[in-house]
């Protein structure tokens, strides 16, 4: 399948229209689920034209996330009580691949991969949340 020919301004349109129908500042993931049943260009294309997904944004006058660290959005204990709320939650497994499907499924929650970098191992964080010291 050929990848369609886009104009920078054709470019720029979809990122405007997605801009206005899912509001600022708009993420490459909430384009990427926005522009699959489109005739719109990939996020990844979007970056390789503009050198960046923040470029592309620019370059149409849309506003990004200017945060650099997720990890620094969430105080370790912020995190800790998280993992505390997924472990209640009665459908939970207690595992790290758990933790990540809950977290996928809910708003302002950090993913596992962003919970990893400031936790490395589950089994601390997961000790910590159930009251364990450690």
């Amino acid at each position: 399948m050929r990848t369609p020919d886009f104009s920078e301004q054709q470019l720029l349109d979809g990122l405007s229209a997605a801009a206005a129908e899912l509001g600022e500042p708009l993420t490459s993931t909430a384009y990427d689920a926005w522009q699959r049943p489109r005739a719109a260009a990939s996020p990844a294309l979007l970056i390789r034209r503009f050198g960046s997904w923040n470029a592309a944004c620019a370059a149409a006058g849309v506003a990004t996330n200017k945060t650099r660290s997720t990890t620094r959005r969430w105080s370790d204990e912020d995190l800790v009580d998280l993992v505390a709320e997924y472990l209640a939650w009665s459908e939970g497994s207690g595992s790290f691949a758990g933790y990540s499907a809950w977290a996928k499924g809910r708003e302002g929650v950090p993913s596992g991969a962003t919970l990893r970098q400031r936790f490395p191992k589950w089994s601390e964080i997961k000790a910590r949340a159930q009251g364990l010291s450690d």
